[in-house]
Formats: structure tokens, C-alpha cells, sequence
């Protein structure tokens, strides 16, 4: 079973490893992911991959700690799916 942190560590180093894997991932990353790893993610997650570059950098930001209003209509309403800040 992967974490999230495994997971993108073993992208990472076959991304480094493979230039056509690396090609993939960019392109394709739920295909690139399910291929290399034997692992489905689920339909309603998204994955996207950034390359970093001389005069590019990408900031990950965590989400956001506040419910939406969606999710607090469940929780009131006595209903709450997968709620994670």
C-alpha cells in the first residue's frame, strides 16, 4: 500500500530515471500512474504534473482547512463523505 508521499517519491525517481516514463506522466498522468504502478486512482481524482524548470517553479499549496458550503449543508443535514482538510 502507498502513501501519497511514497507514491510521488517513486514517480519522482522513475520520472528521473525514464525520459519516456517522465514524457508520460506529463501527458498522461492517470495512465502513466495506473501502468507503472498497478494502481486505479480513483474516477473522481484528479492528478496534475508540473515540470519545474530554470525560470519555472510550482508551489503546492494544502487544502484549505474551510468547508464549503456543500459540505457544510452535509454535515448539518447528518451526512458527511470523505471530508478531509
Amino acid at each position: 500500500m502507498y502513501t501519497q508521499d511514497s507514491m510521488q517519491q517513486r514517480l519522482i525517481d522513475m520520472a528521473e530515471e525514464d525520459g519516456a516514463f517522465r514524457e508520460r506522466l506529463l501527458a498522461d498522468p492517470r495512465t502513466a500512474i495506473r501502468d507503472a504502478l498497478e494502481f486505479e486512482l480513483p474516477a473522481d481524482f484528479n492528478v496534475i504534473v508540473h515540470e519545474d524548470g530554470v525560470r519555472t517553479a510550482n508551489l503546492v499549496l494544502p487544502p484549505s482547512a474551510e468547508m464549503t458550503d456543500a459540505q457544510l449543508d452535509q454535515v448539518t443535514g447528518g451526512i458527511c463523505t470523505n471530508w478531509n482538510p
